[in-house]
């Protein structure tokens, strides 16, 4: 029993001792210039172009809380349409379509790889 307090107290000791080493930092001096810069403005992206559409629907895919649709232009363009309840400015506009159906909206436009995209906002 002896022995074991001893070895504590000692272990002790050791830890107060090395909890007491001073760290000293040495600071220099040294000229430089700051140039403040805002990152934020940096960060901002560009606002998305609005576009119109028309064109025949040739695929739906289904999603959670809506479809996306594949229109062509009478161009021959491919537009993919993603048609939601959370992204239209009035919910009542929502409509389900058919392929061979022709369809006329308006929103967001954006590209993801060569596809052109639409979060559409307004169904016409």
């Amino acid at each position: 029993m002896k022995k074991n307090l001893l070895k504590i107290v000692v272990l002790m000791g050791v830890f107060s001792l090395s909890s007491c080493v001073k760290v000293e930092k040495k600071e220099t001096e040294v000229n430089q210039e700051v140039v403040a810069t805002d990152t934020i403005a940096e960060l901002e992206t560009p606002k998305a172009e609005t576009k119109t559409v028309e064109g025949k629907v040739v695929e739906i895919t289904y999603g959670k809380d809506g479809y996306t649709a594949k229109l062509e232009t009478p161009e021959k363009e491919f537009y993919f349409v993603t048609i939601s309840h959370a992204n239209l400015t009035d919910h009542a506009q929502y409509k389900k379509v058919k392929v061979g159906e022709t369809l006329k909206v308006t929103g967001d436009f954006w590209k993801m790889e060569n596809d052109n995209q639409i979060t559409v906002r307004v169904i016409e």
